[in-house]
């Protein structure tokens, strides 16, 4: 009988490469359509310990309830916004993203594999986390979840006795976004598969009976946001937009993994990100086929349930990787042990001197400074070039003011910098915000078809702000009461024809398109 392989923790073993691991993670450093929201509301939350339950930003729905469900990441962003400007939002996102990645290590120094393994995986990982790391309060997401399947990683070989720190984890995590939720399931599946297999061992159901309980008193510790004023709106948040038939099909990351892999231009880096994913799974998914006495079913289940949840939604991909990434170096290591088993002649690689180990572990720390100061890592600023400053500042200059029906990702931008005197249609917050109707309405214009014209006629615009080269803008430039007033390589702003905007000399004005940094 073979003793039980002694387990590795890479966290000790290469820290420069758990270091190259979260710099790749938190690579993408551009701003999130959201971002302006969630910093102005954070700021209001500070001021005035609450926000408006209608809508003041929009001349749509004004009076339509907005639902709140994330006040505590943005009273945290509001608050290193003001204290240290971007750079206090780079911070928490780096912090976030060490945090997810270091979990996901300890997840993995949990099993049999060895460090290469785990470092290979992890790696892999931060690649496939690295575009869904936004500022967004969904960085919160990936690191509680992390810290969860790091806790439940544990529990074959230590016990439950750390489990119960997941129930104040959930607490808080209630009050930071609704993906709270995921958490729940993780411990619920973990609890329920292990109590069916203790009880086909013949082992009994109270360990399992012990992880539900938990769980439980977990879903329990979520009832505190009914204490919070800002936080009520939470739970019911958290079902409408599960429930919300037109958030499947209208909202990017809502979208089937599989249709969203079909429906992605050609050659893209979105489509090779897709494949990438599948891929990830599909190579999971082998080595547990082929290893299938792997001693820890209950991860499995857990990574399962999550991939499951990927391919329904993309949004959840980052879940299904962050729970997968612990079961795929297990049973890869697992797969590796039978190989070698089958050769006994293979030789094992020497291990290398300690200082060679330390010149090496020098060597990945600077490539990882020099990686991180090529993507903007290390810099102050957040890239915000893919906004309409230069329409906007065009507005500030000539004293434009009104109802603007703005790019659906653009909103935020324009409430940021032209609210109170300018509202405007839609903006990111989507169902939070706005009713069906409206929402139905902006994705007729946004689609350039005939539809867009009604959403013209039925509204009060004074102008609209659209992407440079999109439908929406085809279908402006056919339209007798609208005129171009502005356009960049980014933007095209229209003002109704006869209106005092569209008699600015000069019009349509031709801006240069320059880097832009948030806000």
């Amino acid at each position: 009988m073979t003793a039980d392989p002694a387990r590795v923790s890479i966290l000790r073993y290469s820290p420069a490469l758990v270091l190259f691991a979260i710099v790749i993670a938190d690579a993408r450093q551009h701003s999130d359509p959201d971002l302006w929201g969630h910093v102005l509301f954070g700021r209001q939350l500070l001021a005035h310990g609450g926000l408006p339950r209608d809508n003041p930003y929009s001349y749509s729905a004004p009076g339509f309830p907005w639902l709140h469900h994330e006040w505590l990441s943005e009273v945290l962003m509001g608050a290193l916004f003001d204290k240290f400007g971007a750079a206090g939002l780079k911070l928490l996102k780096f912090a976030c993203s060490a945090g997810t990645i270091c979990f996901i290590a300890a997840a993995e120094s949990a099993t049999i594999a060895p460090a290469l393994v785990q470092l290979s995986i992890l790696l892999v990982a931060a690649l496939l986390l690295m575009p869904v790391m936004q500022f967004r309060p969904q960085l919160f997401d990936f690191l509680f979840l992390s810290a969860t399947i790091a806790l439940l990683a544990r529990i074959r070989r230590r016990g439950l006795g750390m489990l119960w720190v997941a129930i104040p984890l959930t607490a808080i995590w209630s009050n930071l976004h609704g993906g709270f939720f995921i958490g729940l399931v993780a411990i619920g599946v973990y609890g329920l598969a292990t109590m069916l297999e203790d009880l086909w061992s013949g082992r009994g159901f109270w360990r399992g009976l012990g992880i539900l309980a938990i769980a439980a008193a977990a879903t329990a510790s979520t009832l505190i946001t009914f204490l919070i004023p800002p936080a009520r709106d939470t739970w019911f948040t958290l079902i409408n937009s599960i429930l919300n038939p037109m958030t499947h099909y209208t909202i990017g990351d809502w979208i089937p993994l599989i249709p969203s892999l079909i429906n992605a231009p050609s050659g893209s880096v979105e489509q090779k990100y897709f494949v990438l994913v599948l891929l990830f799974f599909a190579a999971a998914f082998v080595c547990v086929v082929l290893t299938p006495r792997g001693g820890d079913l209950a991860m499995v289940a857990v990574a399962a349930v999550m991939m499951a949840a990927a391919f329904m939604a993309v949004r959840n991909v980052p879940m299904a990787v962050i729970a997968a990434s612990p079961v795929f170096a297990n049973h890869l290591a697992l797969l590796i042990r039978s190989r070698e088993a089958a050769s006994p002649s293979a030789s094992s690689a020497r291990p290398m001197p300690r200082a060679g180990q330390l010149v090496v572990e020098v060597l990945i720390a600077v490539a990882a400074i020099f990686f991180a100061r090529s993507f903007g890592v290390l810099s102050p600023g957040i890239d915000a070039s893919d906004y309409p400053a230069g329409a906007v500042d065009f507005m500030k200059t000539h004293g434009l003011k009104g109802n603007v029906l703005a790019d659906y990702a653009w909103g935020q931008y324009v409430i940021w910098h032209a609210a109170p005197d300018s509202k405007v249609f839609i903006d990111s917050r989507y169902d939070l915000g706005y009713p069906p109707a409206v929402v139905a309405d902006y994705m007729k214009l946004e689609s350039g078809g005939a539809g867009g014209a009604h959403t013209l006629a039925a509204y009060r615009h004074d102008f609209v702000l659209v992407k440079n080269g999109s439908p929406a803008a085809g279908l402006m430039n056919l339209q007798n009461g609208w005129r171009l007033i502005y356009s960049d390589e980014i933007a095209e702003l229209y003002a109704r024809a006869g209106s005092g905007a569209a008699r600015i000399g000069g019009v349509p004005v031709s801006g240069a398109r320059y880097h832009a940094d948030f806000p």
